[in-house]
């Protein structure tokens, strides 16, 4: 019996084959072996006894030989009837395994394409961070300079005052009648609140920078006399009573980590920077701290509105109550006449009665002389 083995391209599928096609082959040749065997093991037996027995046992012997070989020929038939069903279900198992490792293979493949389609989009989103880390490198160089770092938090500042407050209760870079120009001012009431933007940053960067403890420390208390210089700038040419501002200024620091470093205790100074400030009655504040100073500075605007209303509502009560009293006056004017009215009227009626009465009378006496004259004749 003659196996064919099958031609796959794929490799995997290929070696899998070929390992159950050797497993029928070894199977096979096991068969063979033992049918081949038994076989000899029959012959000789029938040998042996041939000679003892002789030919007397011819006969029988050719009887059992004969009966013997139709059992191995149908030994052979049975035996070639379970090689082929075995072989039908390794061909049924063959084809089902194939077509398994078929689908694995395309599960692979699939797989493997799509991990490239994404090993590209991430070398994509890489290399556009790449050029995002170059622009803001480039902006970092940009906004070295003071002045365009101050515009920007200038800038920072307008927008988050537009977000939140009405356009009538704020302005942009504000003149003083001393030709002072401060950032920004808050109108509230009949005050103003000065707002400050321009913060110092120079040395603030060098504390991020610094390689040794020493020149951290170095660059920290020069990032505390330059804040303390601009907190004292700031008393000095904001606070004016005479203005009309209030008693107090916003210092606005346009990063989070800087207002930390401001509102926290150094080692090295008595005071923090925020109670320095707040001895100098200027209240530094961060985006979040400052969004949350303007929600306060809202609610007071909704207060003063609302006491402007009852203001207007306690004026019109008084008109209303003027007016009221007026018109009780002339209420009561009217009453009197009508009194009057009353009086005159029953006065009047009871004049009128009695000139009736005086009336009557006169015609009751001046009635009887006529009847008695005109009785007179008849008689």
């Amino acid at each position: 019996m003659r196996f064919i083995r099958p031609r796959f391209k794929n490799a995997s599928i290929c070696t899998t084959q070929y390992i159950i096609m050797g497993f029928m082959n070894e199977y096979m040749v096991v068969l063979c072996l033992m049918v081949g065997l038994l076989l000899t093991a029959l012959f000789v037996a029938v040998g042996v006894f041939t000679r003892r027995q002789g030919a007397a046992v011819t006969d029988a012997t050719s009887r059992i030989m004969t009966d013997l070989q139709r059992e191995i020929a149908d030994l052979r038939t049975s035996l070639q009837t379970q090689v082929l069903e075995i072989s039908r279900h390794m061909n049924e198992h063959l084809t089902q395994s194939t077509a398994v490792l078929q689908k694995t293979h395309q599960g692979y493949t699939d797989a493997v394409g799509q991990v490239h389609h994404r090993l590209g989009e991430l070398q994509q989103a890489t290399q556009s961070m790449v050029d995002i880390g170059k622009d803001i490198a480039s902006l970092q160089q940009i906004l070295r300079a003071p002045k365009l770092r101050g515009g920007l938090g200038e800038m920072l500042l307008a927008e988050l005052l537009k977000q939140i407050l009405p356009e009538d209760h704020f302005a942009l870079q504000y003149t003083f009648r001393n030709k002072t120009v401060v950032d920004a001012v808050i109108f509230l009431g009949q005050g103003l609140i000065p707002v400050d933007s321009k913060f110092p940053l120079e040395n603030f960067e060098r504390i991020l920078k610094a390689q040794d403890v020493a020149g951290e420390r170095q660059a920290k208390r020069d990032f505390i006399q330059d804040v303390k210089k601009h907190i004292d700038s700031i008393a000095s040419k904001y606070l004016l009573p005479e203005e009309g501002t209030f008693e107090f200024a916003l210092m606005y620091i346009p990063a989070e980590n800087v207002y930390y470093e401001t509102i926290i205790k150094d080692e090295m100074q008595p005071e923090s920077l925020a109670a320095y400030a707040l001895r100098r009655k200027v209240i530094p504040v961060s985006p979040n701290s400052f969004y949350a100073y303007l929600q306060a500075i809202v609610r007071g605007l909704k207060g003063l509105r609302i006491e402007r209303s009852a203001q207007l509502i306690l004026e019109n009560l008084g008109q209303l109550e003027t007016d009221l009293k007026k018109c009780l006056m002339d209420f009561e004017k009217i009453g009197t006449h009508l009194n009057s009215a009353v009086s005159s009227y029953s006065k009047t009626s009871r004049q009128l009665e009695r000139l009736q009465d005086k009336l009557a009378s006169i015609e009751g006496q001046h009635a009887k002389p006529l009847m008695t004259e005109t009785t007179s004749p008849r008689e």
